[in-house]
Parts: structure tokens; C-alpha cells; sequence
């Protein structure tokens, strides 16, 4: 209590074709995460045809990538993400060997500011 004010986006996410085919039914968007992101990329391009075929908008529907650290230049996966209209990006933190919160968020600000310029 009180109830929300608005509707409250569900996302879901997996790998599978039933995870995307789920989504494309009922979510308001999709965590893309594991494989790499020419994989993610590859996923997202079909199920924004599949959101589409069932005639829901695909500017409405939004789509997270979760880059690991392991991946590479997180700049130029960014930029892949940007361009294929990826709405949201996630950069996970964790086995970089950070030892505190205030490490997670310098190393945070630092992606924030590499990826938006």
C-alpha cells in the first residue's frame, strides 16, 4: 500500500526461444545477458520482428545488455548495443577485484563517463 500511481514495466530475460517468445508476448522489455553481444545483438533483432508480428510497438519495448567483464572494450560493445537500439547496459562489477563499495562506484563513474563520450 498505496498502489502504484502508474503500471510498473515487467522485463524478463534468458537465452532460450521460449524466454523470448514469452517476452515478446507479455514483457515491456528484455535482459539480454551471457553469449557475447554480436549473439545478444542477433537475439534482439528477432524478437523485435516477433514484438512487432504480434502487433505490439517496439519503441515501447525496451532491451538491457549485461556486459561482462571478460568481454572486452565495454566502449565499443556500447556502441554495437547503441546502434542495434539497445535501450539499457548494464556493466557488472564483480571478479574485478574491487574491494569496496566506494571502488565498485569509481570504477562505475569511470564506465559511465567512457561509454557516454
Amino acid at each position: 500500500m498505496p498502489k502504484p500511481t502508474r503500471p510498473i514495466p515487467i522485463w524478463l530475460g534468458g537465452s532460450s526461444p521460449a524466454a523470448f517468445e514469452r517476452a515478446a508476448r507479455l514483457a515491456d522489455g528484455f535482459i539480454f545477458f551471457g553469449g557475447t553481444i554480436d549473439q545478444a545483438i542477433a537475439n534482439w533483432n528477432r524478437l523485435r520482428e516477433r514484438v512487432r508480428d504480434l502487433g505490439r510497438s517496439v519503441e515501447d519495448f525496451g532491451a538491457e545488455y549485461v556486459a561482462l567483464p571478460h568481454e572486452g572494450d565495454l566502449k565499443t560493445t556500447a556502441d554495437a548495443w547503441r546502434q542495434a537500439g539497445g535501450t539499457h547496459l548494464s556493466a557488472v562489477t564483480m571478479g574485478l577485484g574491487l574491494d569496496s563499495i566506494d571502488s565498485h562506484i569509481a570504477h562505475l563513474t569511470s564506465i559511465a563517463h567512457t561509454v557516454t563520450h
